[in-house]
């Protein structure tokens, strides 16, 4: 394997990014993070930076998770509001997981879902929640819901439902009640993107890829690699690259008989 790479590609679905980097990445192991536990003199600014790319780094994961495990076709996505006007995200989080359980039950299948907590302008919390399960009337699931209004949003135009979802993702950077907790809910079954720098990998995947349009098409400039090409594909169809991957060589070792003295019969 190469100590170096100058692409990378990854794949979410029917939603393809694609880095080139103008100066190779070192492929090394992911070292453990040190945290800012008991550090001091941290700034109010310092702190709204630290948020904001945290946010970022979120919505970022978030999309294509979404768009790895859930279609506009086959998911649900409803809107999951108080009737009382709930600020204490706590209790709102606290609600929202007994709806779910409730909804485990009433399905008596694992449930493949996103939740994502919203600040209406008043300050109260309602959640966006996309589900991949069978048809449930409004009625029923605004009976187990209990709180207020239930809301079933159309979502079959889309064609890249990680970047619809995320929009409602909190924007504001100085947001503190999501401080210290999270900012979406996803069940534990849900699949991960895949990613590549094998570059005749993604050279053949490049070839393959039915393009439906280009969502994003950006240079910028970092501080180790240099200026960065990103480009972001919507798809036709999801795209595989599994299949594309070279199988790792198996050690070959001599048959027993290889070192005996003894001549092997002719009729052999």
């Amino acid at each position: 394997m190469r100590k170096f790479y100058d692409k990378k590609l990854i794949v979410s679905g029917n939603v393809v990014e694609l880095y080139e980097y103008e100066k190779p990445v070192l492929r090394e192991p992911q070292s453990k993070r040190i945290g800012r536990a008991g550090q001091s003199g941290t700034t109010d600014e310092q702190k709204r930076q630290n948020r904001r790319k945290v946010a970022l780094r979120n919505r970022k994961h978030l999309r294509r998770i979404i768009n790895v495990n859930f279609s506009p076709r086959q998911s649900k996505f409803v809107t999951l509001t108080f009737r009382e006007n709930i600020t204490n995200i706590k209790e709102a989080n606290k609600q929202f997981v007994s709806f779910r359980k409730r909804l485990a039950r009433l399905l008596e299948v694992p449930l493949e879902y996103i939740a994502v907590p919203e600040f209406q302008k008043r300050g109260a919390v309602h959640f966006h929640m996309l589900i991949n399960c069978p048809y449930i009337p409004h009625a029923e699931l605004s009976r187990l819901w209990g709180h207020g209004f239930v809301k079933i949003n159309c979502i079959d135009s889309v064609d890249n439902l990680g970047a619809y979802v995320t929009k409602y993702m909190t924007k504001d950077n100085d947001e503190e009640r999501l401080a210290g907790r999270k900012s979406y809910f996803a069940s534990y079954n849900l699949k991960k993107p895949d990613e590549t720098t094998d570059e005749e990998v993604i050279d053949t995947a490049l070839t393959e890829m039915q393009v439906k349009r280009v969502a994003c098409d950006i240079c910028f400039d970092t501080e180790y690699y240099g200026t960065v090409k990103y480009v972001q594909y919507v798809l036709e169809a999801p795209l595989d690259i599994r299949k594309h991957r070279r199988k790792p060589q198996s050690k070959c070792f001599p048959p027993l008989w290889a070192n005996t003295v003894s001549p092997l019969p002719s009729f052999l």
